[in-house]
């Protein structure tokens, strides 16, 4: 039998007041992309207020990730994949265009590439990542995509402030990759912050002055996995990440030895929110807050607040937990703490510098650790979606610190 087909439906009249109402409002949405930083940190303070329902105090540090516009237009070094065919490896072209761009602007990003499948994304990036490191003493608790390729493993509504990937360590990577697996439209973009320009405006500063003369100090606590029967924040423990999956190692020994071949000084304490737990490891590193950066010449900013406690005054499980008891606590060098205008200080110089990257499935971001500073604001995804960041590590090398006259 023939099925009827259904009315029409009316079209809408786009001078009906409702009509109208709505679309202004959308209007009135769009210049919240550049507003001044105030407004926007308000406005993220106001967000972070409903995220916990109004019960906590707001944070006294929010970012806002870029005031204004780009600081580099992403044009720049975008390249536009639709001329070329998808396949399990780019194209000669499309990989001498990656290269170009990657040497000159430190940083490339892939587009409307077709791809779907994390392992074709993970060849396509070592078209610039040509070495990768294993993911050892890292902070996050991050699982394996396909091998070498990481989750991002941090909670949605958790502001990932700017940092450099593994400056906590004595060693970290000159590159990295992120590739966008599934990605819903507008949410969980990341933000990159082009640190030349943060790290010339940092040396006016008193704050600047003083972290050239005092370094910084990084302190990570890490918690047992067996002490928590394998629960994390995501089952809404206080729980940011157990050592065994830190170091990837199932014992004490092995822990220790992996964390002083990060160059971290160790020391195993009481759990201070689970008293019965004596395999509490807590990690310490004095390091240089600047690193010398080969492919420029020059010193460059490698540190940030991503490492001190407020990291997690969005973080699902570890919010509420009394700062002084955090699993991450950084200060100057001497051990001298920095202040919350220091702080604020600090997360606007990389604000200033934001450049926001955003995802549709089967794009690529391949960047410089040393030039950008990488985070994302937090986020909340519907039950029906879905996102997925694959993250690709570069090439290992060993942190120096600043070198003289090469200011």
């Amino acid at each position: 039998s023939r099925q009827r087909c259904p009315a029409p439906r009316p079209r809408r009249d786009l001078r009906r007041p409702a009509f109208l109402a709505s679309v202004r409002a959308m209007l009135a949405f769009r210049p919240l992309q550049a507003v001044n930083q105030r407004a926007a940190a308000a406005a993220a303070a106001s967000r972070a207020r409903g995220m916990f329902g109004g019960q906590v105090t707001p944070p006294a540090v929010v970012p806002c990730f870029r005031e204004g516009q780009d600081k580099i237009d992403t044009s720049k070094f975008t390249i536009d994949c639709s001329p070329y065919k998808p396949q399990p490896e780019p194209e000669a072209e499309l990989q001498e265009r990656m290269e170009a761009v990657f040497k000159e602007m430190g940083v490339v990003r892939l587009t409307n590439t077709g791809l779907t499948e994390a392992s074709d994304m993970k060849t396509y990036a070592n078209v610039v990542i040509k070495e990768q490191m294993k993911y050892e003493g890292g902070a996050n608790p991050r699982e394996g995509i396909v091998k070498n390729v990481y989750e991002v493993g941090v909670p949605t509504d958790a502001w990932l402030h700017y940092h450099h990937e593994m400056a906590y360590n004595q060693h970290s990577m000159k590159n990295l990759a992120f590739a966008s697996v599934k990605a819903p439209w507008g949410k969980g973009d990341t933000y990159l912050s082009e640190n030349l320009s943060v790290t010339e405006e940092l040396l006016k500063t008193d704050l600047g002055r003083k972290l050239q003369d005092k370094g910084v100090c990084y302190i990570r606590c890490l918690t047992d996995r067996e002490a928590y029967k394998g629960q994390g924040w995501k089952e809404g423990k206080a729980v940011y990440n157990h050592w065994q999956l830190s170091f990837g190692a199932e014992t004490t020994q092995d822990a220790e030895e992996k964390a002083h071949a990060c160059g971290l000084e160790t020391e195993w304490c009481t759990d201070p929110l689970m008293e019965d737990s004596k395999r509490y490891l807590k990690t310490k590193l004095r390091a240089d807050a600047f690193e010398y950066c080969p492919d420029v010449g020059k010193n460059v900013l490698f540190s940030s607040i991503a490492d001190h406690n407020m990291w997690f005054d969005t973080w699902q499980g570890v919010s509420d937990v009394p700062p002084e008891k955090r699993p991450l606590q950084l200060t100057f060098g001497d051990g001298t703490e920095i202040t919350v205008e220091e702080l604020r200080q600090w997360v606007r110089l990389y604000d200033r510098s934001g450049i926001r990257v955003r995802w549709q499935t089967g794009d690529i971001v391949a960047f410089c650790n040393y030039r950008f500073a990488h985070g994302r604001p937090a986020f909340e995804l519907r039950p029906w979606e879905e996102r997925q960041i694959g993250v690709m590590l570069g090439e290992k090398f060993w942190r120096e610190g600043a070198r003289p006259g090469a200011w």
